[in-house]
């Protein structure tokens, strides 16, 4: 950490040292409280709208960022998720390493968080000597060029898909020993003048270390309030806490400026090394967040690192944990969403108890219930003039995380609950619409809602006719409109460049609607160009419960220069979060074509391309003679109508790591049309002994069992001249049912002994 966040710990820590001293010298300890006062919650008087919580990350400093794993720990919500909706990156002087923001960026954003940027530093080539106040100083000649990069900073994020919503001016300028210092006539100075250069997002204030706690800090907000051209250019108002005290929270001027005002960095109550998880010293965070939102009528609450020993994930390895903090955040942060609303409630019931209130729609409330005193109490909730349908309560103490009471009683308007010493609750109330809806938001806030599907059962209908519908190049490939070879209407998505075969296209699903464990049905239509085939993929990416990184196949079909259907309409979402559909090929780097891309309710039977069906008829006389086997077979004419639609149930990916998790399989039909007249005369005659399997299951001889000898035999059985088992192999792949020949159910019967449905092989029948 840089000596100038060490300065800080010291001067946050002195600071709040003495704030406990002034309290503690008013405010008598309870030691022992049974039941508290009511509180009463007014569902119709609202505050400040809450946009969300969150934190940074910031590899330049850190010297490391966030694994995908604990991306999807940080922006996720479900289950040992934290549900942040917020993240701060860091402008850095040099716009080279402005890469260095994406990675975790462009994950937020594609799961709708809200993100903001702030400077510390002007470049190099615009700044001097800030003397005696600081490390840096911008001279005003180079305001104009200043505010040029911030708004290329802001184009740039923009290019590689993350819509800041504001950048700052400066990151504490009261407080620049180890940055830029800017006086409150300056920045305010640089905002009248400069600041409707900054075109690519919002701008938002400076944000000053203590919000005016101490010395003249909030001499910055009050002169841009005073300044009619600052004041109108000023689109956000940010500020830190560390050090600041409750009652330095309130600051009339601001609340009722027309503007939202953001907490934009803290660590409380320290930044000691392993301090994460201690309890209940871990309360103190939950404390700060509820007196910034309730005084301080905060619209946003922001953490420092995300990821370190005193933060909301533990900073031990590249998976690491949620801490005792970070479930401090997380009984606001996963049930508190984006666009609910602030609302009138009992704060302070008794000694030690601090309670807030949020309204997510005419039919849902939040209240979030602290208890820093030593003793439990019963308290009584009543939601004024409301009936209650339903509580549902998630709590943390010393012993648990995040805990969940359903369905807990409730009697008209009132609810009672046990608030254990030492806790925070987070009680989700379903309510009877009363009507009243929340004030429209000019900033909509990212809807954390799940996805309703529509009147087909559709979640998503992609037919790529005014965009890519948010499906994106995965890897090295390129996605290009194409009206060449639509399935349907007049576009379809080409893919092209590969430069692997796994290369191809993928869409992020929706991380409020899809859900591991549930079923839903996925159809894609797709081509490879006239004159080239190969096996299609349609795939899953995920993240498994223990934060590795995870693939499954969906369907797999092979086309041969035609639309084939690639569907699967009761696929289960293994466990685990952050699921990507993807399209690959087996091999190959040849151009594909998708089109009609639907994820839709489970059983969903969607139409898709007609399988192809081919008609062969031969007459054959072949004699074979070597030195050790002489075969001789006659056969008559025999006519085969065959299909080349793959079944839906599909292997594991051979592109891509094998999953631990294999997608469960559905029962593999025949193919939908088969015809054979039986021939008049076959006559084997051998000298050759009988192949005997000398390893169930091995249909590809490699010495084990697994779900490639599944995807050899459903290859081989699609298209024999090119996918050919030996004769070792098909007598080891004839597992179901032994001695009819290799069929689809051996490759079934794989994978059920893969799945652990079945023993042993072969499958008894």
């Amino acid at each position: 950490m840089k000596i100038g966040t060490k300065v800080k710990s010291v001067v946050s820590g002195v600071v709040a040292a003495a704030m406990m001293l002034s309290v503690s010298s008013t405010m008598p300890t309870i030691t022992s409280v049974e039941a508290a006062s009511a509180v009463t919650v007014n569902t119709n008087k609202t505050y400040q709208r809450i946009r969300g919580f969150g934190g940074i990350d910031m590899q330049e400093w850190q010297g490391y960022t966030l694994s995908d794993a604990e991306k999807a720990r940080a922006f996720g919500n479900g289950d040992g998720q934290l549900g942040l909706t917020v993240l701060r990156v860091y402008v850095n002087p040099n716009s080279a390493q402005w890469k260095l923001a994406l990675p975790t960026a462009q994950y937020a954003a594609k799961q709708g968080a809200t993100i903001f940027a702030t400077p510390w530093e002007p470049p190099s080539n615009l700044a001097e000597s800030g003397g005696n106040n600081g490390k840096l100083h911008l001279p005003k000649r180079n305001y104009g060029a200043y505010a040029k990069h911030l708004n290329d900073f802001g184009n740039y994020m923009k290019s590689n898909g993350v819509n800041l919503y504001s950048i700052s001016v400066q990151n504490e300028p009261d407080f620049s020993k180890e940055w830029t210092y800017w006086s409150p006539d300056e920045t305010t100075d640089f905002i009248a003048n400069y600041g409707d250069q900054i075109t690519s997002t919002k701008l938002m204030s400076p944000e000053t270390f203590q919000y005016g706690a101490w010395g003249n800090g909030r001499d910055y907000y009050t002169k841009i309030l005073n300044n009619s051209k600052a004041n109108a250019n000023t689109d956000v108002f940010g500020t830190h806490f560390y050090g600041t005290p409750r009652n330095k929270m309130d600051f009339p001027a601001l609340e009722n400026s027309g503007r939202e005002i953001w907490m934009t960095e803290v660590y409380v109550p320290n930044s000691d090394a392993n301090s994460a998880n201690r309890w209940p010293e871990a309360l103190d965070v939950a404390e700060n967040i509820h007196n910034g939102l309730v005084v301080g009528n905060m619209s946003v609450y922001t953490w420092w690192y995300i990821k370190r020993q005193y933060s909301l994930i533990d900073q031990n390895g590249s998976n690491g944990a949620i801490t005792k903090r970070g479930y401090m955040m997380a009984q606001f942060s996963k049930y508190v969403r984006p666009g609910d609303y602030r609302i009138d409630c009992t704060e302070q019931p008794s000694s030690n108890i601090f309670v807030s209130a949020y309204k997510h729609s005419d039919t849902q409330v939040e209240i979030v219930a602290i208890n820093k005193g030593s003793s439990e109490i019963t308290q009584e909730f009543n939601i004024s003039g409301r009936t209650i349908k339903n509580v549902d309560r998630y709590r943390t103490t010393g012993s648990e995380n995040l805990a969940k009471t359903a369905g807990m009683e409730a009697n008209g308007s009132k609810f009672f609950s046990q608030l254990p010493a030492n806790s925070v609750s987070t009680y989700v109330v379903t309510l009877a619409g009363d009507g009243s809806s929340l004030p429209v938001d000019d900033n909509p806030p990212v809807s954390s809602d799940p996805i309703t599907p529509d009147s087909n059962g559709y979640y998503y209908h992609d037919t790529f006719e005014n965009g890519t519908d948010n499906w994106e190049a995965r890897g090295a490939s390129e996605l290009t409109l194409s009206g060449r070879r639509p399935y349907k209407d007049t576009n379809g998505l080409l893919v092209q460049n590969r430069e692997k075969a796994w290369n191809g296209v993928q869409k992020s699903l929706d991380s409020n609607t899809f859900k591991g464990g549930n079923s839903y049905s996925f159809s894609v239509a797709a081509t490879m160009l006239e004159d080239t085939s190969a096996n299609v993929f349609l795939s899953l990416q995920y993240t498994d419960t223990s934060g590795e990184t995870k693939y499954a196949h969906i369907a797999s079909a092979q086309s041969n220069g035609e639309y084939v259907h690639l569907a699967n309409p009761n696929y289960k979402l293994p466990d685990g979060s952050d699921y990507v559909l993807y399209i690959e090929t087996e091999e190959g780097t040849d151009n594909f074509y998708i089109d009609e891309a639907i994820v839709a309710k489970a059983g969903t039977q969607i139409q898709g391309p007609v399988a192809t069906t081919t008609t062969t008829t031969t007459t054959t006389t072949t004699t074979t003679t070597t030195t050790t086997t002489t075969t001789t077979t006659t056969t008559t004419t025999t006519t085969t109508t065959t299909t080349t639609t793959q079944p839906t149930t599909t292997p594991e990916p051979t592109t891509t790591p094998e999953p631990t998790t294999t997608p469960e399989p559905t029962t593999t039909p025949e193919p939908t049309t088969v015809t054979e007249t039986a021939p008049v005369e076959t006559t084997t005659t051998s000298s050759q002994q009988d192949v005997n399997a000398n390893l169930t299951g091995d249909a590809n001889c490699d010495g084990k069992v697994d779900i490639s000898d599944a995807v050899l035999i459903m290859q081989s059985l699609s298209n024999p001249s090119k996918y050919q088992i030996s004769d070792q192999g098909r007598a080891n792949a004839d597992c179901s049912n032994v001695g009819d020949g290799v069929t689809n159910s051996d490759a079934l019967a794989i994978q059920k002994f893969m799945l652990g449905l079945i023993s042993s092989l072969p499958e008894n029948n």
